[in-house]
């Protein structure tokens, strides 16, 4: 018997939506890198004052689409493409699937 909610899926889609979702966080890590970039040496006027640092904030995005895409890409390619495998909600968050009731 299978307790809570969880959706079973095969090998073979579970690939294609781990690299999917990797590709969609190579895009924003990407994203966050070139508006990193068109900062430059530019100290925008009220981080100062506020305590934000535009520049770490996003190199803090691009670290962690970074590091979602490398584990998507590594468990995508680890997967037995003719097993099932059984997802909870946080596999589906991972997935892009579903959205974490955090925010993340």
């Amino acid at each position: 018997m299978i307790e809570g909610l969880k959706v079973t899926v095969e090998g073979v889609e579970l690939r294609e939506l781990c690299i999917k979702q990797a590709e969609f966080h190579e895009q924003r890590r990407d994203k966050y890198a070139a508006s990193a970039q068109t900062l430059g040496d530019v100290v925008p006027e009220g981080a100062n004052y506020s305590g934000g640092d535009p520049k770490k904030a996003l190199a803090d995005k691009v670290s962690q689409h970074d590091n979602s895409a490398r584990e998507l890409r590594f468990i995508a390619a680890h997967i037995v493409p003719h097993e099932s495998y059984l997802l909870d909600n946080l596999a589906l968050v991972k997935l892009g699937i579903s959205r974490s009731a955090f925010g993340a």
